[in-house]
């Protein structure tokens, strides 16, 4: 059940946020676990030369993560890197769109992207403007690596307010003008997984049925600003809730586009476990491969040490 404790906090967090408005790192040095790929198919751990080859000719690459967690962001940067260093013809071409930064501040993230990219300004600077002062500071070695590689930094979630009229009053409150082209709400499965991280009488009935509009929303605005224009490689930076067993923002940009090569990494924060839940086998508080729900990603990612104290 931890996996649901861990769900219902980074749900419950986003949604307290929403309904209270109603009234540049170096690379970690190889450790036993930190950076270890797990590739859910092949049920192996996949070598670095694997991982190169496995890179080459991706297209979209989603990368679901623990929100603001140092091990995790430096490893989603190494992912990043070498994504670009297997697909050198994507750099300068390809689009970085984060969840944390809101589609109707484009042009001002634009402006303080080119001048990030001209040395005006850092990307904590860029940091303080979008997320508030001294905030994100784990999410600088993602963007420097957008920065290295000249990707474009694009925002993909709706703001607070265009969200709210939903939470409190369901879809049919929301201005029609928000809504994506295509829209569509996610299947029973998304829908029973989030209804077992939202339950324990935190909310009624009707209004978990309102926070999962708000949900599905979030997803499939994210998923139609991703695939915006043309680009050799689009990564998506997401809570893993958005992206896990295929589900969510993944089912909404395969809606749309079935062509591309869409890889899907989980990262997992080695230190929410002990050695014993890691080895032999992997014993994570959201399987790998569900019965019911299938795989959780492509490949499991694996960020810091395992806690001694567990």
């Amino acid at each position: 059940m931890r996996y649901f404790e861990m769900m219902k906090r980074q749900i419950f967090g986003a949604l307290f946020v929403i309904a209270t408005t109603l009234s540049g790192a170096a690379a970690e040095a190889a450790t036993p676990w930190n950076g270890r790929v797990f590739d859910v198919s092949r049920q192996a751990f996949l070598t670095d030369a694997e991982i190169h080859a496995q890179l080459a000719g991706v297209e979209i690459l989603v990368l679901g993560e623990k929100h603001d967690t140092p091990s995790v962001q430096l490893q989603q940067a190494r992912a990043i890197s070498e994504t670009l260093e297997a697909n050198p013809a994507a750099i300068g071409r390809w689009v970085l769109g984060w969840e944390f930064l809101n589609r109707r501040d484009q042009l001002a993230i634009n402006e303080d992207w080119s001048r990030v990219n001209a040395d005006e300004i850092t990307v904590s600077d860029l940091l303080d403007r979008f997320m508030g002062k001294g905030r994100g500071r784990s999410y600088s070695p993602i963007l420097e690596a957008g920065v290295r590689f000249a990707g474009e930094l694009r925002g993909l979630n709706l703001a607070r307010d265009e969200k709210a009229p939903v939470v409190r009053g369901g879809l049919e409150a929301l201005d029609p003008a928000v809504l994506p082209p295509g829209f569509a709400m996610g299947g029973a499965g998304y829908r029973e997984r989030f209804d077992a991280v939202m339950g324990g009488g935190h909310a009624s009935p009707d209004a978990i049925g309102r926070y999962f509009q708000a949900q599905c929303l979030t997803d499939d605005v994210m998923a139609y600003e991703l695939l915006k224009g043309a680009s050799p490689l689009r990564v998506l930076i997401n809570g893993s809730f958005h992206s896990d067993y295929f589900d969510a923002a993944i089912d909404r940009i395969r809606a749309r586009d079935q062509a591309s090569r869409l890889l899907s990494i989980r990262f997992i924060d080695a230190s929410d476990y002990s050695e014993s839940e890691l080895t032999p086998d992997l014993k994570l508080a959201e399987p790998v491969v569900d019965p019911k729900y299938g795989a959780l990603a492509d490949w499991i990612w694996f960020a810091g040490e395992p806690s001694s104290l567990r």
